[in-house]
């Protein structure tokens, strides 16, 4: 890495000592650093992936960990395996790895997130939670790849389908300043070539960003009829929807107060914002009172409905009862501006 001096028009080198040179272990410093500012690193290595966790056993068979566990939004898992130097075992452990994780089911992975954490990933997704871990994808992140790895990787990705992503790692560091900056280069594939084609494997999966054209075919996934009709009735009489996530927006003057996104037997509600007494109110009305809970710091509610007369219940507070209650905390667009940012 370079350093640019405008004054002079001049370049100078700056120092690029290794991460064992600076004592940066993988463990207790680089996957720290990661875990801490995620969307920093996944962005700076051109990739947009939700963080599940660190220190992840992939089997109750095995004593070993996945050093950083995420999942992309088509719902994939994505197993990072970290090393400093450079391993010829590193490509096989990531494998086993991604091998143990897709015996996993969706509920495996949502009991690693608290409630607030789940929604968070329900948002972030392009597909419903239930398709999380269709395929598995591997980032390996090394200071240096021994050419046989590289070479197996190409082989992996292009007859076995198995989408392998190799990061190469650097330290750079000012000795003007004492800064220490990462350095991050994707060696495999080439992102060129990541950019004009999609790995075999990823192409099997058959998951695109949206399943359905239109409602109809949306609402015919469903496997809850209350669900579907309800949808229907709604989507009749005009109720502003956002197809993509099969959602169903409600506002009091002109405020967006909740949305309700339909999955495959139920519906999930988030409320923007609070009002007095509001968990009593919708535990005392739906036939699932105990998972009204706080979420997003408790500035928002979260609820599901799944009978017609939870329904009937949501449907009338949100459009007669509620209308004139005292909102506090939460900005109710906030939330939904991300959802739809997605569109």
């Amino acid at each position: 890495m370079l350093k640019i001096d405008r004054d002079n028009q001049s370049f100078s080198l700056l120092d690029t000592p290794t991460l064992a040179d600076v004592s940066i272990t993988e463990r207790y410093d680089l996957q720290e650093y990661i875990c801490n500012t995620p969307d920093a690193f996944f962005k700076e290595i051109g990739q947009e992936l939700f963080l599940l966790g660190k220190e992840i056993e992939p089997s109750k068979n095995v004593q070993d960990r996945i050093d950083v566990l995420a999942v992309d939004k088509e719902g994939a898992c994505v197993v990072v395996e970290l090393k400093r130097g450079n391993h010829k075992l590193h490509m096989m452990q990531a494998i086993s790895y991604a091998g143990m994780i897709a015996q996993w089911s969706s509920e495996d992975f949502l009991q690693l997130l608290d409630d607030g954490k789940q929604e968070a990933l329900i948002d972030f997704l392009e597909v419903d939670v239930e398709e999380i871990n269709r395929s598995q994808r591997i980032i390996l992140v090394a200071e240096a790849f021994d050419y046989a790895l590289l070479i197996g990787a190409d082989w992996l990705t292009d007859n076995h389908g198995v989408d392998v992503m190799c990061c190469r790692i650097a330290v750079a560091k000012d000795a003007a300043t004492n800064n220490e900056y990462l350095v991050c280069s994707n060696v495999y594939p080439a992102p060129e070539l990541a950019q004009e084609a999609v790995p075999r494997g990823r192409r099997k999966t058959g998951t695109a960003k949206v399943k359905w054209s239109d409602w109809d075919s949306a609402l015919a996934m469903i496997d809850n009829p209350a669900v579907a009709d309800y949808y229907r009735e709604q989507l009749e009489a005009q109720r502003e929807s956002y197809l993509r996530k099969r959602i169903l927006h409600y506002k009091i003057d002109g405020k967006r107060r909740w949305f309700a996104a339909a999955r495959q037997a139920r519906s999930y509600v988030w409320q923007h914002g609070r009002f007095d007494e509001d968990i009593e109110f919708w535990q005392h009305g739906l036939s699932d009172s105990t998972a009204v809970k706080p979420v997003k710091d408790g500035m928002c509610l979260r609820f599901f409905l799944s009978t017609k007369d939870d329904f009937e219940f949501f449907h009338q507070a949100a459009t007669e009862k509620l209308l004139t209650s005292e909102w506090m905390l939460g900005s109710p667009e906030e939330e939904l501006d991300e959802v739809e940012a997605e569109e």
